[in-house]
Formats: structure tokens, sequence, C-alpha cells
């Protein structure tokens, strides 16, 4: 991710000129290198922590008598069987076996000796004879034989019990071991995820080193933090300045990344700046050279979330202007603060106040998880890091040879199966579990709530056989919003050759398609995603498929002008010849009827050869007659000439011949039915729509339920030509509404 911009579908960066870096190693096995080495560091804590001697008991501190309890015995420990009980106090430990009591080597008991974290001692003197006293107690434990004295705590009778301690089974490791382990693991997975897939981006491989300070900050405490009663204090102090080392990586990786994510705010190389600052304090903390313990490791974590805070707002504020940009930033801001924030206000900040943490150290490790799982639906959302559905099927493929190869071990090294049926019982696991699941989780995570293939097929032929042009271009819009969920859809100022998106994805151009212009397609989802690879091939393949049925339409639309050209040519010839010769020999009563047939034939001839007829002719035509016919039958008419403007439009003959017969049928009904005395006509023109209404003042109410079969071929011939027709009670009388689209324009 260059974070001088955007990039196709990202809101992080724009593209880098030049030649792009080729790598040789391909995503997916990086990934699985990471995911060995993952495994490979969870198995060295597990192997540590099984290393330790193991008496199979339970213990707690009570800081008020500065004592140890014994809490709980495992029942398939070695203390089990040696008479010890729950809740008795072990004072004293000593080495057993020939010895009698009181010769061997022996150590009373503090509870300062659970304290799982030794930062949170007030000076390193305390904590020089806290590793002091591990060590002893270490050297004690591994010894074949452990005596416990044990004091019952309401009788004060002492006792004393024989344990034979073992190497520490896995299966007896607590719960916060494992919290801690797959919090680290889940911290440097998902890092290393994003890096696989992005490798030469600055951003992402701060990410990625916050998720491996994570992992090296985590293990380490999962292995001295739930130690049953001691570690030796070489490996001790190892554990907790890798632990100390993998906090601070974890809090400068996240500083740098906001540094350069969204925006750079900094050359690269005042990046060092953060590891020289930060190692320095880590020595002199490792050295033992800072006031305190806590002031060595709380401090610099305390000031790196203050910063991570403070590089957010600032980020916030260079993104303003931009809200993909800053919808990205606030939710993985949002997910980095919350995450880190829990843990230092919960252990960091109290210990800092001299008070006792809020939450085991261990429990809090699992806060981070919160991080990457942020972070993991950022990029389905957000496309954070320019990774998108597609970065889920990697992940999810390498796990699956991950899992494979782990049950395959777990089968042939610790349950003793052959090799053989130990593969098949894997394959047969991660074929009928594991596979499953995937897809399920894929589906959940990279679906998009959208139309099925045949809701899109069917609303594509819909678009292309729309009865006028301007229902085709208003029903690829409404197919458009459907598919995308814009914010906004206009009109663009060029055609493009194709579908294409702009360098953020945020906008989609498309080329005019179904009598409709070039559109601009802004913000898909309502805002919330950014326009993908997959978006563009979907109308790509969407614009074919109408463009196809338009040439199919087309086609047959000639087809037919062809055969109303015949028909219009024998009805021109043949019927028109005749009635022209009647009206010659007809008498006076005859001759107007056969006057207004010649009429409605040659009329029909025009709409057959596709003439089209100006909308103010029609108008005056279908005004003259009603005029005719009502003055005939003694009512009266108003209606206003049409609008000079309404002479620049044309209608096809469906429009015109719909348009005529309404007024026609209209009147015949309010002539027989009405017992009229006024009819007023109405005309408005509502954008690309003619809106004519009929209303008299008979005795009415007429209603769509009392429509006759005249009413109901109006409104079929309306409708027909995408119009709307309405019937409504007036007082008096009724009002008939014709609503007509208007297609054509005059050249």
């Amino acid at each position: 991710m260059d974070t001088t911009g955007h990039y196709a579908g990202r809101p992080d960066a724009a593209p880098k000129t030049g030649r792009t870096r080729r790598h040789a190693v391909s995503p997916r096995l990086v990934l699985l290198w990471a995911l060995l080495l993952s495994v490979a560091a969870a198995l060295l804590t597990v192997f540590l922590a099984t290393a330790q001697p193991w008496l199979g008991i339970g213990l707690v501190a009570d800081p008020e008598r500065s004592a140890v309890i014994l809490a709980d015995i495992d029942l398939a420990g070695p203390a089990a069987q040696s008479g010890a009980a729950p809740n008795l106090r072990l004072d004293r430990i000593e080495v057993g076996g020939e010895l009698a009591p009181g010769e061997g080597p022996a150590m009373d008991l503090l509870a300062s000796d659970l304290v799982e974290e030794p930062d949170s001692l007030d000076t390193y003197d305390e904590v020089a004879a806290f590793m002091e006293r591990q060590s002893r107690l270490f050297a004690i434990a591994q010894q074949p034989a452990v005596r416990l004295h044990l004091v019952d705590g309401i009788t004060g009778e002492p006792g004393v019990a024989e344990v034979y301690p073992v190497a520490r089974p896995f299966w007896s490791l607590p719960a916060i071991f494992w919290v801690q382990v797959l919090s680290g693991l889940a911290g440097f997975v998902v890092g290393a995820w994003i890096w696989s897939l992005r490798r030469s981006d600055l951003a992402s491989q701060m990410f990625a080193l916050s998720g491996l300070g994570l992992m090296l900050s985590a293990l380490p405490a999962a292995v001295y933090s739930t130690r049953e009663l001691a570690i030796e204090s070489g490996l001790f102090l190892l554990l907790s300045a890798l632990n100390h080392a993998g906090a601070h990586m974890f809090g400068g990786a996240l500083i740098a990344l906001f540094l350069v994510y969204p925006r750079r705010l900094v050359r690269p190389r005042w990046l060092l700046v953060i590891p020289v600052l930060l190692g320095a304090w880590l020595w002199a903390d490792v050295a033992w050279l800072m006031p305190n313990p806590t002031v060595g490791m709380y401090a610099p974590v305390l000031l790196e979330m203050l910063a991570i805070v403070t590089l957010v707002v600032i980020q916030l504020r260079a993104v303003r202007h931009s809200p993909v940009e800053r919808a990205a930033l606030r939710w993985l801001g949002l997910s980095v603060v919350v995450g880190a924030g829990l843990f230092v206000a919960g252990v960091a900040m109290p210990l800092m106040l001299g008070a006792e943490p809020a939450v085991s150290q261990g429990i809090s490790f699992a806060f981070f998880v919160i991080v990457y799982a942020g972070i993991a639906l950022g990029i389905r959302r957000y496309r954070l890091f320019d990774l998108g559905d597609w970065s889920f099927r990697i992940l999810y493929y390498v796990a699956g040879a991950v899992l494979l190869l782990a049950l395959d071990t777990v089968l042939i090294w610790l349950l003793n199966v052959e090799r053989a049926p130990a593969l098949g019982v894997s394959l047969l696991i991660v074929a009928f579990l594991y596979l499953p699941l995937r897809d399920a989780l894929y589906r959940r995570v990279a679906s998009r709530r959208g139309m099925e293939e045949h809701e899109v097929f069917a609303a594509a032929m819909d678009v292309a056989f729309g009865p006028t042009p301007t229902q085709r271009a208003e029903r690829w819009r409404a197919l458009l919003a459907r598919l995308y969920d814009p914010l906004e859809i206009t009109a663009a100022g060029e055609s493009p050759q194709g579908v294409e998106t702009d360098a953020e994805g945020i906008a989609l151009s498309l080329p005019a398609v179904a009598d409709s212009p070039a559109l601009l397609l802004r913000y898909p989802r309502a805002g919330k995603d950014l326009f993908t690879r997959a978006d563009i091939s979907l109308a790509t393949e969407l614009i074919a498929l109408v463009d196809r049925a338009a040439t199919s339409r087309d086609a047959h639309e000639r087809g037919a002008r062809e055969e109303r050209q015949r028909i219009a040519q024998d009805l021109h010839d043949d019927v028109g010849g005749r009635l022209l010769t009647g009206m010659h020999t007809a008498d006076a009563i005859t001759r107007p009827v056969l006057q207004d047939a010649l009429s409605d034939i040659r009329a029909i001839v025009s709409g057959l050869n596709g003439v089209h007829a100006p909308l103010d002719r029609v108008l005056a035509d279908a005004r003259h007659e009603a005029a005719r016919r009502l003055e005939a039958s003694g009512v009266g008419l108003v209606w206003p000439v049409a609008d000079e403007a309404m002479g620049g439009i044309v209608l096809d003959y469906r429009q015109a011949k719909a348009l005529v017969s309404s007024v026609r049928e209209t009147v015949t009904n309010i002539i027989r039915h009405a017992e009229a005395r006024t009819v007023c006509v109405s005309l408005e023109m509502d954008a690309d729509t003619l809106v004519l209404a009929i209303a008299d003042d008979g005795r009415g109410p007429l209603t769509q339920a009392s429509e006759g079969y005249g009413l109901r071929n109006i409104r079929q011939r309306v409708e027909a030509v995408g119009g709307r027709f309405s019937i409504a009670p007036a007082s008096p009388g009724t009002t008939i509404a014709i609503s007509l689209p208007l297609g054509f324009s005059a050249p």
C-alpha cells in the first residue's frame, strides 16, 4: 500500500508509477511458511511449558497472610495419592525421598512466589530476590521426590505429603495458557496474511510487524505466567525480556503504521527513530536501569498508546475530505484503540497508579484479538490494505493445508497411529469437517446480498424490451440501483469505451446502453464498500446481455415493421379505395360515417408505416371530434387549445391511437350514461409525461369497479404503451385521468 493516495478498489493509496516489483514466491507459499512458523512457535511454547516439573497441584496466593493456599489437586497428577487435600496452607517445600525432614534443601513459601508478572513488583531489588527464590524453588521441584509441608487453616494441624514430580503433560496446561498462545498466533497469522499479499507495502509491513510483536510478547508470557510454582531464573528472565521486546515491537509498529496510513505523515526514514528510542528504553529496562520495573515496562506502553490515539486523530483530520479513507481509518483506528486500550486500562494504568490490575495479564492478551479480528472484518467492508474477498480464499486454503499436517502429526506422534491410517483419518476430517466449514465461513464473509442470476436475467430482458426509450432508460437505472445500491447515479460527461472504475474504487463508469446515456455510479452498497473487479465483470456481462437482447428486439421490430407496411398498403389500396367510392354514392346520413372510417384507416395506415404524428395535431383532431359529438348531444365542452410547447412533440401510432381512442370512448360513456351538461378537459406536461383529465358534471360516480367493456379497453390500450388510467368520483360527476409517456421528440 503506497500511502500517498488511493489504488484500485481500496481506500489507502495511489498506484505507484514505474515498474512494479514482482515476487517470485506466491502469497500462498509465503502464508504457508508463516503459518508453519506460528505452529512451530506454538509447539516450542508448549514444549517449554511441559518441560517444567509438575506436582499436580493448583496454588493461589493469600496476600493478607503472605501465604500460599493449596486450592486444587489434579486427580491425574502426582499429588493425587500423596494425601494432600485442597484448602490447606502450603508453608514449606523441601527435597524428599531418602532424606529425612530437615536434612535436604528446603524453602518457606511466600505469596509473592506466585506473582504472575514480575513487572508488577515495586523495585528491581524485589525482582532480583524473586528470581533468586524462583531458581531455588525450581531446583527443589525438579528433584525425584518433593515433600510438601501443609497446615490446616482452621485447626492449625500440620501435615506432610510426599510427591514425585513428573514432566507436565500438555493437557494439564490451564485455559489461560491457551488464551495467550492463541491470541499471539492470531495476531501473527493475520499480520502475515496481509503482508503475504502486499509484501512491498510499508503499511502492511508495519502491521505484520505488530502481529509478530504480539506473538513474541504473548507466547513467553504464557509459559511463565501459568507456571505451577517456579521456573529457573535464567529462563524466566529471558522469557520476560522477550515479552517486553514483543510489547514494544507491537506498539512501535502501530505507531509507524499510523504515520504512513492512510496518509503518509513522515518520510519512511524517520520511522527508524521509533526502534532506536524503544530499543534504548528496552535495554535500560532489561538492564534494570529504570527507576522501577513498572516504569520500565508500562510507561512506554502508555506513551505508545497516547501516540497511537494522537496519530489516529491527526489522520482523521488529514482525510476529512475523503469519505472512503475516513471510513477505513475509523474502523482500523477503532479496532486498535479499543483492543490495545483495554489492555492499557486493565493492566498498565492500574500498575502505574500503584493499584492491582483490573484483569489478569493472561486474559488481557485476548483484548488484542479485537485488533486483528477488526482488521479482518475491515478488509471485507472497507478494503483495508487493498485486500478483497479473494484474500480470504488464500487464508482458508493455506489453513486447510496446515490443519492436514497438524492432524497427521497429532495422530502419528501423540496417539501412536500408523502413518497410512493417520493420513487417511486426517484427510477425512479435513474433507468432511473443515472444507464445509471453510465454505460456510467464506460465503458468510465474502458473499454480498444481491439479485439472483435468474432475477438479473429477467431484469435485463425488461430493460431491453421496455415499451419506450424513456422506460428502458428508467429500468436500466433501477437495475443498477438494485445491483450496486450506489449513493449516486449521475450522467457521465463522456461515454467510456467499456466499464471502468476510478483508482479508488469509489466510482464505476458505464457506457451508454438501453437508450440511457453513459452513467457514473458512486459509493456502492450504500457507501459501505468499493467497486471491485467482480463488479466490473458483472456490469460488462450485463451490458453485453442487454445489447444482445436489444439487437434481437430491433430485428423483431424490423420484421414487424415490414409486415405492417404490407398490411398498410393493402388497407390503403383496397379498403380505402372502396370507402372512398362509397362516399361519393352515399346519402347525407351515411357519408359522415364513411368519412370518419376513412380518416381512421388513414391514421392506421400512417401508424403502420411508422409515421409519427405531432402531439398538437392529435389533440386537435381529438378535440374536434369530441366537440362535434358532444354538441350533437347537447353537452358543452371546455377544452383549451394545446400549449405551443406541445408542437415539438410527436407520438408513434400506438400512443396516438391510445390517446384518440381513450378520448373517444370516454366521450361515448359520458353521452350514454352521465347525463352531463358540461365536459371539461385539462392538459398537463410532467417531465416526459402527458396527463389528460376529462371531467363531467353528470350523475356519477363512475368507479373502477363499474368499468364496462369500453373503459377496460381504454385501460388496456393506455397501459400497453406504458401509461396509466384512473377513474375518480368528482363533485358532481366523474374524472377520468389518462397519463401517457412521451418517448419521441421532434428533430
